[in-house]
């Protein structure tokens, strides 16, 4: 309730009014010759003064009446809150075909009841997984964990090519936070068209830092995992910048315009990487075995231990929660198995689960078939591994169904830290800010401006 500021001015000034130097003297002058031509005794009151008190009376006692009103309504409100939660449910005999449906909402209006208390403390972990046209639902399927998280939004894809052109999913946007100029371009801003030849580099000032750059900059660890092939758009807008998404192994200069894969293994986002996981299937002979020539080259230059996986049921080995670093580069019919990208998950835990904290993201390529089920047990084992630090930990499930078209929109359902940030409709570059801001990270990496965001919120 807004306060009331009451002027409580005599009949001998207008209401509301000030007097200025001298107007204040002609007053004194005129109520002094007043005095003086008067014949009325001096003990008699000056006209108006009973009338003043009269009136500062009723004012006061309005204003605690007000008062009084203002505290009765806020107990009734907070009453009415406590009431509603414990409202009567009366018992009904029904019939076991309509039992079965009110036992069941009963226990989702109680669930309801428990999503009161915000998460507002920082995520230590994050745990993102993409799943877009991809992992459609079988029927007889039970429902996946993820519909029974606490908070969900929908997000909207924007990315166009022109008068025309689908709609669809842009990696960049979602990875990195900002709109790209064409969906051919990877890990650049809109300043950079795509290009077939490489005479003129994109300027460096246009690259776009990604979720897992912005993790790695202050200290946590990093991984990307995938049931299809790591340098495609999706994961290679994690570690990756070219004007041409379809250098993958090659490019016009390698110099200039490194493909995707050699910025996996040597670029600064991608050399960082703690876990790296999926399929790469080289053109040339022996590509895959070069890969992980170079990669355990690195390590062992940093002195650093590691585990290359050559086999997916190595990554389940719990000898991973000792390694810094894990790679498994695998055939495409091994991770097309059930199971593999709830091992590829496991198994990158495994390596990241650490004090420090870290960004993990898990992606389900749509070019290889996998069920809603198999999703459902990859999320349901992270939430079992990170199970004794799920208050510190925020767990992201990205869906869309390939079914709804190019522009459908996808669905968020996340639990833990900051979950409650998604509440509506969001763009397609909202996801990689309400990651910064839930891990802090990025441009949320300073204390100061988050503390001074979450006073105002």
């Amino acid at each position: 309730m807004t306060r009331e500021e009451f002027n409580f001015a005599t009949s001998d000034t207008a209401a509301g009014s000030s007097y200025s130097g001298p107007e204040w003297r002609r007053q004194l002058d005129g109520e002094r010759e007043t005095v003086n031509n008067s014949r009325r005794p001096p003990s008699q009151k000056p006209p108006g003064v009973g009338c003043s008190a009269l009136c500062v009376g009723v004012l006061v006692a309005v204003v605690v009446i007000i008062v009084l009103l203002c505290i009765s309504l806020i107990v009734v409100y907070e009453n009415e809150g406590q009431v509603v939660a414990k409202v009567d449910l009366y018992d009904v005999e029904l019939p076991a075909e309509q039992t079965v449906w009110f036992e069941a909402n009963l226990a989702e209006l109680r669930n309801a009841f428990r999503v009161v208390d915000e998460n507002k403390k920082r995520a230590k972990n994050v745990v993102l997984f993409i799943a877009l046209d991809s992992a459609a639902a079988s029927p007889g399927d039970p429902r996946p964990v993820w519909e029974s998280f606490p908070h969900l939004a929908l997000l909207r894809p924007t990315t166009s090519d022109g008068a025309g052109a689908s709609v669809s999913f842009n990696p960049t946007a979602m990875f990195c936070g900002i709109e790209p100029r064409h969906r051919h371009t990877v890990g650049f801003d809109s300043a950079v068209s795509p290009s077939d030849d490489c005479n003129e580099p994109p300027n460096s000032t246009h690259r776009a830092a990604s979720i897992l750059q912005w993790a790695q900059a202050v200290g946590r660890l990093t991984g990307v995992v995938t049931n299809g092939e790591l340098v495609q758009p999706t994961p290679a807008a994690l570690y990756a910048h070219t004007p041409n998404s379809s250098w993958l192994y090659a490019g016009p200069d390698g110099q200039q315009c490194p493909d995707v894969r050699t910025q996996l293994l040597y670029g600064e986002t991608g050399r960082a990487l703690n876990v790296i996981a999926g399929t790469l299937p080289c053109p040339e002979e022996f590509c895959r075995e070069a890969f992980e020539s170079a990669w355990e080259g690195e390590r062992l230059d940093a002195d650093t231990s590691y585990k290359l996986a050559t086999e997916l049921k190595e990554l389940l080995d719990p000898a991973l929660d000792e390694r810094e670093y894990a790679l498994g580069l695998f055939e495409r019919q091994t991770l097309a198995q059930p199971n593999a990208f709830h091992d590829l998950t496991v198994g990158a835990l495994h390596v990241l689960d650490r004090p420090e904290g870290f960004v993990l993201v898990a992606i389900a390529d749509p070019s290889v078939p996998i069920g809603a089920a198999e999703v459902d047990a990859a999320v349901k084992a992270t939430l079992r591994k990170l199970s004794t630090v799920l208050d510190d930990s925020l767990i992201v499930v990205v869906r869309s169904d390939a079914r709804e078209g190019d522009a459908a929109f996808a669905t968020v359902h996340a639990t833990g830290p900051m979950s409650h940030l998604l509440h509506r409709v969001h763009d397609q570059t909202f996801l990689a800010h309400f990651i910064s801001y839930a891990a802090r990270i990025g441009r949320f990496r300073d204390a100061d401006l988050t503390n001074f965001i979450l006073q105002m919120v």
